[in-house]
This record gives C-alpha cells, sequence and structure tokens, in this order.
C-alpha cells in the first residue's frame, strides 16, 4: 500500500515540477503574451496545464508527438520514467528503489539524495494525509457557500427573464452581507431541481448595477470558468501545495477569467454602458479571493479591469485568429514533445516459451513483483505464448502476463490475482 502511495505521490512531485517549470515560462512570457493572446485563450491555455498536470497518462502520451523542431519538454525534461511501453513521464525524482541517482535536474546534473526510501514513505503519508484533509476543507467550503446562497431570496423566472436569463439551469439569489458576487455549481434546493449554477447576488444592488452584474456572472458560466477553477483550485491545494509558482499561476488564471468576461461584457454593451460598467468594478471589487469551483464579479485587479474597460476597443477579427494561432503553437511546444522511454525494441525476438518456462527466470521476475523474495508456484498452466495461470503455495491464483523482451528478460510483466481460476483450454506445465 505505501509503496503504490509513495510512486503515486512521486509521480505528482515530478508533475509539479514540470508544471511549475512551464507555467513559470509562460509567466516570464505574459509582457508578450499579455498584448497578442485574448484572456479567453490565456484561460484555456491555463486550464490546459492544469488539465493535464492530473492527467498525468496524458500528459505523458502527448510527449509521443514531436510536432515542432524544440519543444519545451525536450529542454527542460532531463529523462523520463523507465515504464511499459513508450512513456514520457518526466522522472526529476526516481521512483524506483536501488538506483544510484535519485535527481536529476535540468541539463542533467545528478544530486544523490539520502534516505530516499525512508523519504519516499514519508511523502506518500504526507501526500494522502494532505489529500483527505483538501477533500474535508472543499466540502466544507461548498456546504457554507450553499448555507450562504440558501439564506438569500430566490428571483422568480419572470423576473430573471426582465434580464435576459432564459436558461434553466441557471438561479439567483439575491443574498444580504455578501462581500461580492459570485457563481455557484451545483443544485439549488436539491439534486432533482434541475439547477447547475447558482448566482448569489448582493441584495443592496440597485437594477442598473444588476444588468451589468448579471451579465459577467453568466459569461462565466458559459465559458466554463466555475468547472475550470474548481479543478485548478482542487488540484493545487491537494497535490501541488507546495510549489509557490503554481500559487501564482493560480492567481493569473482568475485574473484571466475575469478579464475575459469582461472582455465578453464589453462587447455587448453601448459606450455609456460601458463607462457604467467601469464605474461597477471601482464600487464593488472586494479583492478577495473566493476558494473553490465559485467565480466571482470583484474577486480581483479592479485597476488592471478598470484600465481595460476604460481602452477598450472592438477585436478585429485577424487578431481574434492570430490569439487562437498563437495559443495553438504555445500549446503544442510547452505540452507535446520531449523525450520518450522506449522499451519495446522490435530487433530482440522473444525466446522460445516452454524453453524459457522451464529456465525458471519468470519466477524471479514475479517474486519481485510481488515483493515476496520467497515466492514460489504450486502449479503452473499455459494457454498462449506470454501468458500464465498459476497456483502459488499459499492457495493464491494469478494471471500473469509478459511482453517488451530485451533480449535478457521481459520488461513488463503484469500479476493480477484472481479469486477463481478458469483453466479451459490450459495446459498444466508444471
Amino acid at each position: 500500500m505505501l509503496n503504490w502511495l509513495a510512486e503515486l505521490a512521486v509521480l505528482y512531485l515530478n508533475m509539479g515540477l514540470v508544471l511549475g517549470l512551464t507555467f513559470g515560462a509562460l509567466i516570464l512570457l505574459r509582457p508578450l503574451t499579455g498584448r497578442l493572446l485574448r484572456p479567453q485563450h490565456q484561460v484555456v491555455l491555463w486550464y490546459a496545464g492544469w488539465l493535464l498536470g492530473v492527467l498525468a497518462t496524458t500528459y505523458s502520451s502527448l510527449g509521443r508527438y514531436q510536432l515542432l523542431p524544440v519543444t519545451f519538454r525536450s529542454l527542460v525534461v532531463p529523462r523520463v520514467a523507465q515504464r511499459g511501453g513508450q512513456s514520457s513521464y518526466p522522472a526529476f525524482f526516481w521512483s524506483e528503489a536501488g538506483t544510484e541517482v535519485q535527481l536529476m535536474l535540468p541539463g542533467g546534473t545528478e544530486v544523490a539524495i539520502p534516505h530516499y526510501e525512508t523519504l519516499l514513505t514519508a511523502l506518500a503519508l504526507v501526500w494522502l494525509v494532505t489529500v483527505v484533509g483538501v477533500v474535508l476543507w472543499e466540502n466544507r467550503q461548498e456546504r457554507r457557500l450553499k448555507r450562504l446562497s440558501l439564506a438569500g431570496e430566490r428571483m422568480d423566472r419572470a423576473a430573471l427573464a426582465e434580464y435576459g436569463i432564459t436558461d434553466q439551469r441557471v438561479a439567483v439569489r439575491l443574498c444580504e452581507n455578501l462581500p461580492t458576487s459570485f457563481v455557484r455549481r451545483g443544485h439549488d434546493t436539491g439534486r432533482k431541481d434541475g439547477i447547475r449554477y447558482v448566482i448569489c447576488l448582493q441584495k443592496e444592488l440597485p437594477p442598473e448595477r444588476m444588468r451589468l452584474v448579471l451579465p459577467h456572472e453568466l459569461e462565466h458560466i458559459r465559458l466554463h470558468h466555475p468547472a475550470y477553477k474548481g479543478l485548478m483550485v482542487g488540484s493545487l491545494t491537494a497535490l501541488y501545495w507546495w510549489n509557490p509558482i503554481l500559487w501564482l499561476a493560480c492567481r493569473l488564471t482568475c485574473r484571466d477569467m475575469e478579464l475575459a468576461c469582461d472582455a465578453a461584457v464589453l462587447e455587448k454593451l453601448e459606450p455609456a454602458e460601458r463607462r457604467d460598467y467601469a464605474r461597477t468594478l471601482v464600487e464593488l471589487a472586494s479583492g478577495k479571493h473566493l476558494w473553490g469551483s465559485v467565480t466571482s464579479f470583484g474577486e480581483c485587479d479592479a485597476a488592471l479591469r478598470v484600465r481595460r474597460a476604460a481602452r477598450w476597443k472592438p477585436v478585429r477579427e485577424e487578431l481574434e485568429a492570430l490569439s487562437l494561432l498563437l495559443a495553438s503553437v504555445l500549446f503544442v511546444f510547452f505540452f507535446c514533445g520531449g523525450p520518450v522511454y522506449q522499451s519495446w525494441k522490435p530487433a530482440y525476438e522473444p525466446p522460445r516459451w516452454p524453453e524459457y518456462l522451464e529456465s525458471g527466470a519468470w519466477m524471479d521476475q514475479v517474486a519481485q513483483k510481488l515483493e515476496q523474495p520467497d515466492w514460489q508456484p504450486r502449479e503452473v498452466w499455459s494457454k498462449r505464448a506470454e501468458a500464465l495461470v498459476v497456483l502459488d503455495e499459499t492457495g493464491q491464483w494469478y494471471s500473469i502476463t509478459f511482453s517488451d523482451w530485451t533480449g535478457e528478460k521481459y520488461d513488463w510483466v503484469s500479476v493480477g490475482p484472481m479469486r477463481q481460476a478458469f483453466l479451459d483450454g490450459y495446459t498444466r506445465v508444471s
């Protein structure tokens, strides 16, 4: 159990390092990308990184596609994990015990870490406790926000229609003493109420302000920002809380979400309404971050948003296309291509299966996989090459498969316990 947790913890430690380097480079490029990229395209680029930071398998798969001559991954990832098939998991920290070098920095500098196996166990326990704590904290936060919204007065459909809200999945509640308005994902009164988003507004807002705030919150919903933020905050607090670069990236992602919604709303307003929108930003900006999957009108960086609103101009189609093209190139540069561990070597012909079984080498690999040095089989059954069903001395059945012959051994061995053995078509070989 601890070995499995240690491997998982090291996997996300490595992912946190490469994600920190990636986001760090994107932050350094912001003076350029802030001018060339539309805010929503920046949000999508951020979200791609946050999503791949959770889906490590997808990140590894993208490493196989070298679409550009040089990629960021090829520059900063010094080595990849030696797993079956084609692996592109970054391996700054080495997760296998018994290796001499446990840490490799970008550029290939090697650093030995004393007591590595003990540190792995401690890391696994810290990671497990952190994940459990974050899940409990986020559930508490969601319940608190839901209680806060339920205390407000729900607007009826006729009132919502006056503000142009016809989506039946959206509910709006007017709440007292809110620091800022926000959008909460989830149901309103119960699981069967058909509601997927609840907009909570300050009850004291006059109608003219409400007509400016509501479109902003609806843009968050249209652009899927609550889901984006929920994944970002969940991965940051559960997996990557130790990396300060990712905390800064979280802040900038939230800023770009707000700028994207501002831009979408300003595009629909008349000049006088845009001036009112800028004044509303000044009046309602709280500067306070709301954690979880909630997005807020006045959450951050009011000064920047007011300046953008004051300087707003329609975006030409060619600039929109250029922004999309640049965002696509940046995605390919930062997230695709890189070093790949190729375990399958077609130059090696696998051995004759009966001779390999007779050699007994497979038993050593299975014992190592099970972490049972004294493991011994009682019955061995085979139906085809590179696949066995085995009963061991303790009475446990296993399904065992082999692949990727390296010339000396099978590089990939899968051992799975079986509750019951089905031996139709199998022949006992020992």
